[in-house]
């Protein structure tokens, strides 16, 4: 669209008058206002598009025997609103800790050279209260089921 505007525009110029009132040929841009109006307008054109689609394309509701959950071929034999035992989500909990370990560990780990001793005593003062809290953890049992 750029080089046909370049070509109209020097070919209005081409012929200029001073009798003919000027052309302004600059496109104006979009506020941040409309592209975002644009954008949410778009957004819920789609997802309404979509919903009307899964309402069509999936047809009636499935038997209850298909709702059951499946294991290994065999009935489910306890009820699925049999609670877990907390150490369960005791054991979640610690892996998240630990897995942010590393996620907090990586840019220190990229940037080992430039930040020098200062930033060597603060990863190890890091993983020390971590390890602190693996200890704790031990200790407390609570990372066996």
């Amino acid at each position: 669209m750029l080089p046909l505007r370049c070509a109209l525009t020097l070919y209005v110029l081409q012929f200029k008058d001073e009798n003919v009132p000027d052309i302004n040929l600059t496109m104006t841009h979009p506020t941040p206002e409309v592209l975002l109006l644009v954008f949410a307008i778009v957004a819920m054109v789609i997802a309404i598009l979509l919903l009307s689609l899964n309402r069509l394309i999936a047809g009636k509701p499935l038997p209850r025997e298909h709702e059951v959950p499946f294991e290994c071929g065999l009935n489910p034999t306890t009820s699925p609103k049999k609670s877990l035992s907390i150490n369960y989500f005791l054991i979640a909990s610690a892996f998240l800790i630990f897995e942010l370990e590393t996620a907090i560990l990586w840019p220190w780990a990229v940037n080992y050279w430039e930040l020098g001793i200062a930033g060597m005593v603060s990863a190890v003062s890091f993983m020390v209260i971590l390890l602190l809290g693996l200890f704790y953890l031990l200790a407390k049992k609570a990372l066996t089921i």
